[in-house]
């Protein structure tokens, strides 16, 4: 299937895709630029998101094996081999991957998909690929023209880089993948829906439920993770589309792309919050803040390689892929509130110490015996796993056959904290 543009990420954490799929059914386009419906559309997006172009977009057409070549080398820029191999091994160690899987062998399948374009913040340049389908879309019983849609989409692209700066906000986030995943959802989501506002004549309160309305109908998923791409790579992308064309639409039915614009200033920080607009829009509520310390003295000789924060959809994946459907388990993620996770690396093998916080001490307990469960039934190579939880709190350790745990968890409860949002203020003890 084609796959609409997207901007390429300057970072490359455990959800290194390139290309997302955004749920628009296929169809058939040269790929060809013209310039003359493109400076149309440029017009066109001014007057709808009510933002200039403080520069012309540069367009270049480039072949599969060309653009291919461009995010590869972006992506091998950013990223050694070295950390593409540590988040592939964190993500099997969590139960977030499969075992087995090899996190660039997976980059460089998904940039094999058929790419229609993409919009590149550190170029400043619009790829459109030679050859390949582009995008269209059924919305309200109403077929939209797919190169209009692809441009309009990277446009957008284009006028928040110029406008809010993407790579600063992606530069400020490279050590938590929830929080990206949040900044994404806000920049997918108002691309597409600014995107199918414009081939749908403007916007307006009818159209932006017809748009609600249709991601509301698309799965989170296209297929199954046994068709070969990780469900941790595929649902946070689809992910971006859905939920955070649905939570940008929310913004601008509070305040028109003025509250769109807003978000860019003051963005959402956890997938929680795009999940449940309330807790951004009504009542905010932010991650708690989770700081891992004091494992340095008990792993001397070991190195600090990475740090990261899943996040609830993340920690949903993990419960999903690995848990019966139906099983009571799956409503856990909804109760977090915060996590930190410490990757350290000694001779190729790899500890991670991961520090969760929780609604309350009975959601902490619950995750704590279901993710216990979840390592115990670990598919492939075995880890040794260490999980205790402590009021709302969880400290889980995994490392290898040969690691001790008991020196090393007490100093991480004794030193580690988790502080309270600055609205709230404060510091929970971890005793």
């Amino acid at each position: 299937m084609g796959t609409m543009g997207t901007v390429i990420r300057r970072r490359c954490s455990l959800l290194r895709c390139l290309a997302i799929a955004a749920g628009f059914a296929a169809a058939g386009c040269s790929g060809a630029i013209d310039q003359s419906s493109a400076n149309d559309v440029e017009n066109g997006l001014e007057q709808l998101r009510h933002l200039s172009f403080t520069q012309k977009v540069p367009f270049v057409v480039k072949s599969t094996d060309e653009a291919q070549q461009m995010m590869l080398g972006k992506l091998m820029r950013d990223n050694t081999n070295e950390e593409l191999r540590i988040g592939g091994q964190t993500g099997v160690m969590t139960g977030l991957f499969p075992p087995g899987t090899d996190l660039k062998d997976e980059e460089l399948k998904l940039m094999r998909q058929q790419v229609a374009g993409f919009y590149d913040p550190g170029d400043k340049v619009m790829v459109e690929v030679r050859g390949k389908s582009v995008l269209g879309s059924t919305l309200a019983g109403r077929s939209v023209f797919s190169t209009e849609l692809l441009q309009a989409h990277e446009l957008t692209h284009a006028l928040q880089d110029q406008h809010f700066g993407l790579n600063r906000l992606l530069n400020g986030v490279k050590h938590n993948d929830d929080q990206e995943i949040a900044i994404h959802s806000v920049i997918e989501g108002d691309a597409t829906l600014a995107g199918l506002a414009y081939v749908g004549g403007g916007m307006s309160a009818e159209e932006e439920k017809n748009i609600v309305d249709h991601f509301a109908a698309v799965p989170d998923n296209f297929e199954p993770e046994a068709s070969g791409t990780p469900l941790a790579l595929s649902i946070p992308l689809m992910f971006q589309y859905t939920h955070g064309t649905r939570f940008v639409a929310e913004a601008w039915e509070r305040g028109g792309w003025a509250a769109v614009d807003a978000l860019y200033h003051d963005p959402p920080t956890s997938s929680q919050e795009i999940m449940e607009p309330a807790l951004y829009f009504d009542h905010r509520t932010p991650p708690l803040n989770v700081a891992v310390k004091g494992y340095e003295g008990p792993l001397t000789g070991w190195k600090k390689v990475d740090e990261d924060t899943f996040g609830e959809l993340l920690l949903k994946i993990i419960f999903d892929r690995n848990l019966p459907a139906g099983s009571p388990a799956l409503k856990i993620p909804a109760t977090w509130r915060g996590d930190r996770m410490i990757a350290l690396d000694k001779d190729g093998a790899i500890t991670l110490i991961w520090l969760l916080a929780f609604h309350d001490n009975a959601s902490a307990h619950e995750f704590a015996l279901d993710y216990l469960s979840i390592l115990d039934d670990q598919k492939g190579p075995r880890h040794q796993h260490w999980i205790e939880a402590r009021g709302n709190a969880v400290l889980v350790i995994i490392g290898p056959q040969d690691a001790s745990f008991n020196a090393l968890a007490p100093a991480v409860w004794q030193a580690s904290t988790i502080t309270a949002s600055p609205a709230k203020g404060g510091t929970l003890a971890l005793k």
